[in-house]
């Protein structure tokens, strides 16, 4: 039996393909939602589900708050192989994590996600940079036309254009971000905007961030509950994050995306996301304006070659998988 966990929804979404194809191929497999079963963020909560399911492999996310680690701990002590899947950068996520209690494989999206383990003393024969499955199967999926039906749901009509924002998990912050991309979008070329904003989900206190959205007739507060964000995205003119896999794939959807960084202190998230060099920043009200003005000149921009090493990316993951398990 093969095990899947992850907290974060970032985490979950690289390792839920892996699951799915597991499935599809006939393995018996569980996937465990840490979001919605903290309890086995407890060391012995961890030890008793290793105990019960006894898996062959356990394959975890990477998320901030480290909420895989007492499973990958348990396992490594119940003699489970492990893997863990670290997407964008490693520092905040594995920072006080001993290397003791390092997996058996890492599985990393990119180059540099590679050097910060090995600085954290991972040994560089357990790191393999497979790239993300989830990012894989998206470029696979062919864009709904124009993305009127995402529109009409909204209450929109089909000449305005979506800019979504997606947030961070630091509410004040996503706060500030709001009010100023409502002040400087008006000033750059895109008619009829409507920005639709996306709280993170850790982020407390949600009901503030929508108050401030209330504030201005083009931005709508949306709690992501109706409307996937692929199908967000497929319905935009462009993106914008605060520092999110999000932009990764708006990219791969063909549609432009950048980090909005005016207004809020970006610094902490800036350095979590620094290994994706290909995503533009927004710093100032100029950046906006070209951004802007690229998007609207050149929709339909593809994933910048090399971005993520997404291509392949499941097959590569499932070799490990079956190296770990001792299979061909």
């Amino acid at each position: 039996m093969l095990l899947f966990a992850a907290h974060d929804p970032g985490a979950r979404n690289h390792i839920r393909p892996i699951y799915n194809h597991a499935l599809g191929l006939g393995e018996a497999a569980e996937f465990v939602d840490l979001f919605s079963s903290d309890r086995l963020m407890d060391d012995d909560q961890a030890m008793a589900l290793i105990h019960d399911s006894r898996p062959e492999v356990l394959i975890a996310g990477c998320s901030l708050n480290q909420a895989e680690w007492p499973l990958v701990r348990a396992g490594k002590r119940s003699g489970i192989k492990t893997a863990v899947m670290v997407d964008i950068g490693a520092e905040d996520k594995l920072d006080p994590v001993e290397p003791a209690d390092f997996p058996d494989r890492f599985l990393v999206t990119n180059p540099g996600c590679r050097g910060e383990l090995i600085e954290f003393g991972a040994s560089p024969e357990t790191i393999v940079m497979t790239g993300s499955a989830h990012i894989e199967l998206l470029s696979q999926r062919r864009p709904a036309s124009g993305g009127y039906g995402t529109k009409r749901l909204y209450g929109l009509a089909s000449d305005d254009n979506l800019a979504p924002l997606f947030c961070g998990p630091d509410t004040d912050a996503s706060i500030e971000a709001v009010l100023s991309l409502a002040a400087l979008l008006p000033m750059t070329p895109l008619s009829r905007p409507v920005v639709v904003v996306r709280p993170h989900p850790r982020a407390p206190q949600k009901e503030r961030l929508e108050s401030a959205c209330r504030q201005f007739e083009y931005v709508h507060y949306d709690a992501g509950e109706n409307i996937s964000g692929s199908d967000l995205l497929v319905a935009s003119r462009f993106s914008l994050a605060m520092a999110s896999t999000v932009s990764l794939e708006s990219l791969v959807l063909g549609v432009p995306s950048a980090f909005y960084q005016i207004g809020w202190d970006f610094l902490g998230l800036d350095r979590l996301y620094r290994n994706i060099d290909g995503i533009p920043r927004i710093r100032q009200a100029d950046d906006l304006k070209a951004f802007v003005g690229r998007a609207l000149d050149k929709p339909g921009l593809s994933m910048p070659d090399g971005l993520e090493n997404y291509q392949g990316a499941l097959g590569r993951i499932w070799k490990v998988i079956g190296d770990l398990r001792g299979r061909d």
